[in-house]
């Protein structure tokens, strides 16, 4: 049996956290939705038996009427199969949810209960899954729950946090340990919650992330995509398929060894490593410290880089001689502090670069930024 397994896309997210403006967020919702499609139609050439869903499909605080109707065309379109939804903390299953007052196909079946709830997919195969009734669920769905020993291969999906060493800097939800899993009997688990791909373990894996489609923020770095499992009693395959057709880039760069303008911007092109097809957004830390000369035409970089970015976001931590001087006449630690390096860097035996870069951090730390060398 084939299961086509994707999480957390998050359909009709404001993107408010990014600053984007009115028209970017708005395209990056589109790309939401057609990420979406291409999902589903994936799933349909791949000939898969069922799709499954874990949960923050869409923002249940802000999705329309328009995205309810978008959803369930396309899931019309892949009928007779069948899609199965895990409600998230985002898209709680509550009498007054979308879930619940929407006409949605009937290929589609969604868990409602906080407990776990068993559905045959064959003969051989049972899927049991669980909903989250408040946006806040803190109960393990695990705890003391054993899966019928009945011969047949019994599948997790579940929107939950993983809490040991696998889990992500993210609000903990509906939480669980890899041992709860192991403890339960589930021959396999696809979980959501987690916005970057991992396997649980990483070696043998018994679970899942796939994380979310797309990346929807500067803070979501890693793997995205959508998961093919092939399982019979007997066995589970794994075959991820990368998703993400927009990218979020911070970059720090100092700028010491760059003369112009031009030199800086290619540098800049070139630490962003990889581009996605659709759309790049990038936030820009300039940092080091240039000589009294030196004079980067922001404006003229902020023009290229859009060439190249639909968003740049442009952070001037760049410190030059003058203000180094000012900085080092302060009656305080950093004062002395930039006093003591000027005179280094004055002394021709020492060694200027290392300085710099002294310079660099020790004004970085005094300005409170926690400092990764």
């Amino acid at each position: 049996m084939k299961i086509f397994h994707f999480s957390d896309l998050h359909l009709d997210t404001p993107f408010t956290s990014s600053y984007f403006d009115v028209a970017l967020a708005r395209q990056c919702r589109l790309r939401l939705r057609r990420t979406l499609s291409k999902l589903l139609n994936f799933a349909k050439q791949q000939k898969v038996d069922a799709i499954t869903i874990a949960g923050d499909l869409f923002e249940g605080d802000r999705v329309s009427r328009d995205t309810l109707h978008f959803l369930a065309e396309n899931f019309a379109e892949i009928s007779p199969t069948p899609v199965y939804i895990a409600p998230g903390n985002h898209d709680c299953y509550t009498r007054n949810s979308a879930y619940a007052r929407f006409a949605w196909p009937e290929n589609v079946f969604i868990f409602t209960e906080n407990k776990l709830q068993p559905v045959e997919l064959n003969d051989e195969i049972t899927l049991w899954g669980v909903a989250h009734n408040v946006p806040d669920e803190r109960q393990n769905p695990l705890v003391d729950f054993k899966v019928p020993q009945d011969g047949k291969a019994h599948i997790l999906l579940m929107h939950g946090s993983e809490t040991g060493p696998f889990s992500e800097a993210r609000a903990v939800h509906m939480p669980f340990t890899l041992q709860d899993i192991k403890n339960s009997g589930f021959a396999f688990s696809l979980l959501g919650h987690y916005h970057g791909a991992k396997d649980v373990p990483d070696q043998t894996p018994i679970a899942l992330y796939p994380g979310s489609p797309q990346p929807l923020n500067f803070g979501e770095t890693g793997v995205h995509s959508a998961v093919v499992l092939t399982i019979d009693k007997q066995k589970t395959n794994i075959k991820a398929f990368s998703t993400e057709t927009q990218l979020f880039h911070t970059i720090h760069l100092d700028i010491s060894k760059y003369t112009n303008t031009d030199a800086l911007a290619q540098g800049i092109s070139e630490n962003a490593v990889e581009f996605a097809e659709d759309a790049n957004f990038l936030r820009l830390h300039l940092t080091g410290v240039s000589d009294r000369q030196q004079r980067f035409d922001l404006e003229m970089l902020q023009e290229q880089l859009a060439e190249k970015f639909n968003y740049v976001k442009i952070f001037d931590e760049i410190h030059n001689e003058n203000e180094l001087d000012d900085l080092a006449r302060e009656p305080t630690v950093r004062g002395t502090f930039v006093r003591q390096l000027k005179e280094m860097l004055s002394n021709e035996e020492e060694d200027g670069e290392l300085v710099r870069l002294a310079m660099k951090y020790g004004l970085r730390a005094f300005e409170g930024e926690s400092i990764k060398i």
